[in-house]
């Protein structure tokens, strides 16, 4: 079963995994993304190191008229013309683990906003941090 978190940021935001490497190390988290990717310009998987091993997780970028219809209602009105990271991941914990923990990094990073496709709700910061430890525990 595949899963998706969104990421909305504001418009003229545009991250790239250099920064991504950074933020993480100030926060704390042991997560490294390969260098140099834009990812407003990347589509596909994108591999980190998380904890000492490898793993990865999909990425893709839209603009928030491409969002499910259901999603762009839950946006706050700064967001509505925004760019989409959509962080897709199956059933294993470590592609849960990189998207959420991606999800922190950028909305701490950019003050950006994460939806849950399952249930459909905004998640703040500390509600993603608050379900890692479900994936670790898997």
């Amino acid at each position: 079963m595949s899963m998706s978190l969104f990421v909305v940021l504001a418009l003229e935001i545009e991250p790239n995994t250099r920064e991504l490497n950074q933020t993480a190390n100030e926060l704390g988290y042991l997560i490294e993304y390969s260098p140099n990717i834009e990812l407003k310009k990347h589509s596909g998987f994108i591999p980190v190191t998380l904890d000492g091993q490898k793993a990865g997780v999909e990425l893709y970028s839209y603009s928030t008229n491409e969002l499910p219809e259901q999603f762009k209602t839950l946006l706050p009105d700064n967001y509505k013309q925004g760019v989409v990271y959509q962080f897709r991941f199956g059933g294993n914990p470590k592609e849960s683990q990189v998207a959420f923990t991606s999800a922190i990094i950028i909305n701490t990073k950019y003050n950006g906003v994460a939806i849950e496709d399952q249930s459909g709700a905004l998640l703040s910061v500390e509600q993603l941090a608050e379900a890692l430890p479900y994936f670790s525990a898997m």
